[in-house]
């Protein structure tokens, strides 16, 4: 595979600073749901999710603009002195305020909306077309595994572990104790933090050539903007099918954030190891998504397999709703990230193969406006009392399995309705082939300069 090792710098970069970044973003939920502060976080969640709207898109122009390897150096060096600077504060002050907590949350949700296209851009620029659906399988793999050891780590730290036991051989008896003690939010932030920098070491050291020589537009970012818009104007079929298949993404958000320790707490009456259970089964069926997904769907189209796939998610979020089970909630929670990495695979594969490299940053920030103002929409919602008196979260997973539903069915009528899908895909090849950035441009450098 072309600029393997690149690839494999880059997937271990993104695997270690995501894994205390999962740590920390379970952790932060939790630490709001035990001070009973849950409500007070969704409404908090809620307004940095809606100003991440306007970052997202300006984002997106930072992406196709400058050197991807850049962009992730810039932004990584950034966060992570912010981390450690609250970190430090923790440490020097034995406690932090909940808005410093807050604060490390609404630092890594403003990073998710420039680091992922980034991921997905770089990707694609030192990706062969025939090798799309492998490294999207591959990144999933990777994120998954870092996922199921945060989701471990998570339910090691927020409860901590104190475990006895004597072993008996004849007459001798040995003591055998584990004891891990629970860390503070702080000594989580200072991990979390720490994890950038060990990124930005590996980062540093990618070299690489783009697979293809696309124009980078060197106009206005209001003109970059409308570049964006004016393609996803002119593949219609695109618009629709990126902005309909991100529906479990943004369930799958707002139950982890928002939902879920509010379903533990109220309406199961468990702990923090269920939450910390939870992730490493959403983690563990995310990860056989990665590994399963290209023979389970080898027969099928994608825009079919990810039909079935988003069935999937109406099924396990419906299930949650008429239930009160932990071994259900895990079972679910494996079934919906089975489903929502799946989705995800497919998706990124079949945007890699229709949008150019030169303003995929572009139109993936279009698909992240409406993710955002979906994900606003439900965490102002399940902010309401209502949903933190006892058994009342449930309802929120049947709305989230509704809102899933509506999309499938918007889907399906896109896909298979009046509107020929070949046609639509006929008119994303010959524009996608027109598509070169009428403003002054250069070119994005090639071979080991990039490095």
């Amino acid at each position: 595979m072309k600029n393997k090792q690149a690839l494999a710098l880059l997937f271990t970069a993104n695997a270690i600073s995501g894994f205390a970044q999962g740590v920390s973003m379970l952790a932060i939920p939790w630490y709001f749901a035990q001070q009973g502060l849950s409500s007070r976080f969704n409404l908090l969640y809620a307004a940095v999710t809606f100003l991440t709207l306007f970052w997202g898109l300006y984002a997106g122009t930072l992406v196709d603009r400058f050197p991807r390897k850049g962009v992730f150096l810039g932004t990584n060096l950034l966060e992570g002195s912010l981390v450690l600077g609250i970190a430090a504060l923790g440490f020097w002050q034995g406690e932090l305020q909940w808005f410093l907590v807050m604060g490390v949350f609404a630092i890594t949700l403003f990073g998710y909306q420039i680091h992922y296209p980034n991921l997905y851009a770089f990707a694609q620029e030192i990706t062969l077309a025939k090798n799309y659906q492998k490294v999207t399988s591959l990144l999933e793999i990777v994120g998954q595994s870092t996922n199921v050891g945060a989701g471990f780590l998570a339910a090691l730290l927020l409860e901590g572990v104190s475990w006895q036991q004597t072993l008996t051989l004849g007459s001798l008896d040995i003591p055998l104790s584990i004891q891990i003690p629970r860390w503070t939010i702080w000594e989580i932030f200072a991990l979390d933090g720490a994890t950038y920098f060990i990124s930005s070491a590996l980062i540093a050291l990618i070299r690489y050539v783009p697979t293809s020589q696309l124009e980078v537009e060197l106009g206005s970012i209001l003109k970059r903007v409308r570049t964006g818009l004016h393609f996803l104007q002119q593949n219609r079929y695109i618009l629709l099918f990126g902005l309909l298949t991100y529906s479990v993404f943004v369930v799958v958000l707002v139950e982890l954030h928002a939902v879920a320790p509010l379903y533990i707490t109220n309406h199961l009456r468990e702990g923090g190891h269920v939450f910390g259970s939870m992730e490493v089964l959403y983690a563990l069926g995310a990860l056989s998504a990665g590994i399963g997904l290209r023979w389970l769907f080898r027969n099928r189209q994608a825009v079919q397999g990810i039909m079935l796939l988003m069935g999937l998610a109406v099924f396990s979020l419906g299930i949650l709703a008429v239930t009160q089970s932990v071994i259900i909630f895990l079972g679910a929670g494996l079934l919906i990230g089975f489903s929502n990495s799946g989705v995800r695979i497919l998706r990124v594969a079949y945007l890699f193969e229709h949008v150019p490299n030169n303003i995929i940053g572009r139109t993936n920030s279009v698909f992240s406006v409406a993710n955002i103002l979906c994900r606003v929409s439900f965490i102002l919602l399940f902010s309401n009392a209502y949903f933190n008196r006892d058994s009342n979260s449930a309802y929120a997973y049947a709305i989230m399995a509704l809102f899933v539903l509506l999309a499938l069915l918007g889907l399906l009528f896109t896909h298979y309705g009046p509107s020929s899908h070949k046609r639509e895909e006929r008119l994303s090849s010959s524009a996608a082939g027109r598509m070169r950035p009428r403003p002054t441009f250069r070119r994005r450098p090639s071979s080991r300069a990039s490095g």
